[in-house]
């Protein structure tokens, strides 16, 4: 992203088949974006533990990114705080729960709890409850990834959008 704002083009490789690579490049003027990439900033942090920065946002997406989080549970406690009252927050995840990536004690749901089924939405409300109301979802959204030429990986993320709301409301 940095490198396509900067310099308007960007070229990559991407898998083909076996050893063989694919040469691709791709420019904002083919979008129409040439114009706009100035309102683009990226930036890189642990979504964990963000910095005081990283507040006062209208909407945050956390796309794919729940069921990749060392503490999903701590995410949601706070990112109440980096909302505005009204703003907007889209959940959108497969719930891939894996140990490699989050510790089972600290998966969101995917478990028995009191000898019933617990699901990753019914820990999301848990948490969010207090400071966020459920406005849509959820809903199924596909997304493909590519991994060669013949091979590609179907996946459906399930979406929720909660509005931030006031605590004394």
């Amino acid at each position: 992203g940095v490198q396509l704002k900067r310099d308007g083009v960007i070229r990559y490789a991407i898998a083909d088949e076996g050893d063989l690579l694919l040469y691709r490049e791709q420019r904002l003027e083919n979008f129409g974006l040439e114009d706009t990439a100035h309102k683009v900033d990226f930036m890189q942090g642990d979504a964990c533990n963000l910095k005081a920065v990283y507040q006062g946002y209208d909407l945050i997406l956390a796309a794919n990114l729940l069921d990749r989080l060392y503490d999903p549970i701590l995410f949601l406690k706070h990112i109440h705080e980096r909302i505005n009252v009204g703003g907007l927050l889209v959940l959108a995840s497969p719930y891939t729960w894996l140990e490699e990536h989050t510790d089972k004690a600290n998966w969101l749901g995917g478990f028995k709890k009191d000898g019933e089924s617990f699901s990753t939405l019914d820990g999301i409300k848990s948490v969010l409850e207090n400071h966020f109301q459920l406005i849509d979802g959820p809903f199924s959204q596909p997304f493909v990834l590519r991994e060669t030429r013949r091979k590609f990986q179907h996946t459906l993320s399930e979406v929720t959008i909660w509005e931030r709301r006031n605590v004394e409301d």
